[in-house]
């Protein structure tokens, strides 16, 4: 079977990993399997020897007037088909809300059945005009519509080839952490966006280290928002205790380094990062956005706290450092967490969604 997978990029990132790991996935099973890109750049995730990528350089840049920006959809579109029809694709799989609707668009007239995966909640994540309008009309023409989440898939309640596959989560061995030691090392994974709100962590961990002056953050990550977060950390005067590296790949050491993972998104898709310190043995803190709203149960696998409110945020992290015990149970809760979003089970659903049953 001849499968093609469409993103924008192969760049770090929650819908990179997941889209990376189905290609290998598939190649793994024999299929042919071709991943087509709109920007340049070796991936960030490792592929499989046997994969094809196609990368056909047409991103769009921001300052572009209104007609070069219709010139350069149109050649995006051009290119996009052509490497489709030279893939001689069975089925199509398109990740992210743009791109699934830049792909809809190439594929008109060709019989090729495409899948379309939504990557956040469509419900708090805005797409320009043209393209909404473009998602209303075209995913009905979609094979399947894949979410993560049932807020997500409300959002689309009036289309009837919706589909909802959450992330598999990874399997660790356990942090053997002695929680009799004080917690020391806060940590948070994401990319460093508006979306992640880095920015409520910072100032709640601003208040938190006035009380406790060995804690250190550490936010793992890259992205559009450095400069404005390195900022914030400036003006807090907390450039010696907060701390931002930069992305990592191992991401099972730098769980290991870790005391306490905080995850304060605005909205999320499926939190990738929050499930993994979950299934590592970490407690977590989280905001009550969709997507993590899905996973934490707040006080019995870890904590959640209104979106944005700092406030709450600093009580619960004071909570936490100050009870051992609360830390314990939480993680006691969220350690098998990956095994009701295993790996095989969440590949057998994408199998069948593609039209392949080649569930272990």
């Amino acid at each position: 079977m001849n499968i093609t997978l469409v993103i924008s990029s192969l760049s770090a990132g929650g819908a990179e990993r997941v889209l990376s790991n189905l290609a290998n996935y598939w190649a793994e099973k024999g299929h042919n399997v071709t991943i087509v890109t709109l920007a340049l750049g070796a991936p960030f995730y490792q592929l499989s020897d046997t994969i094809k990528l196609v990368q056909i350089d047409q991103v769009s840049a921001r300052d572009e007037s209104f007609l070069m920006r219709i010139c350069n959809i149109a050649k995006r579109l051009y290119f996009l088909r052509k490497a489709i029809r030279e893939s001689k694709a069975d089925v199509l799989v398109s990740f992210v809300d743009v791109m699934n609707i830049t792909t809809l668009l190439a594929c008109i007239g060709l019989k090729t059945p495409v899948i379309v995966s939504e990557r956040v909640d469509p419900h708090f994540h805005q797409i320009p005009l043209f393209y909404k309008l473009f998602r209303t009309c075209f995913y009905q023409y979609a094979k399947k519509v894949v979410v993560q989440t049932k807020s997500a898939a409300a959002y689309f309640k009036e289309l009837r080839n919706v589909v909802i596959i959450p992330n598999a989560v990874q399997k660790f061995a356990p942090i053997t952490r002695d929680f009799s030691l004080p917690i020391t090392h806060v940590i948070s994974v994401g990319r460093l966006c508006e979306q992640k709100d880095f920015s409520t962590l910072i100032k709640a961990f601003a208040e938190i280290h006035k009380l406790h002056p060995a804690l250190v953050l550490t936010i793992y990550g890259e992205g559009n928002e450095r400069a404005n977060i390195e900022m914030l950390i400036k003006s807090l005067n907390m450039t010696n205790c907060v701390f931002l590296p930069g992305t990592v790949t191992d991401i099972e050491k730098v769980l290991s380094t870790a005391d306490l993972f905080v995850f304060p998104s605005l909205y999320e898709g499926f939190p990738n990062a929050l499930c993994e310190a979950m299934a590592a043995g970490l407690p977590v803190v989280a905001s009550n956005c969709s997507g993590n709203v899905d996973v934490v149960q707040d006080g019995v696998n870890g904590r959640l706290f209104p979106v944005g409110d700092i406030n709450a945020l600093v009580l619960l992290i004071k909570e936490l450092v100050a009870d051992t015990e609360q830390c314990k149970k939480l993680v006691r809760n969220a350690i098998n967490l990956s095994d009701s979003f295993g790996l095989d089970e969440i590949n057998c659903l994408w199998d069948d969604v593609v039209g392949q049953k080649y569930c272990r």
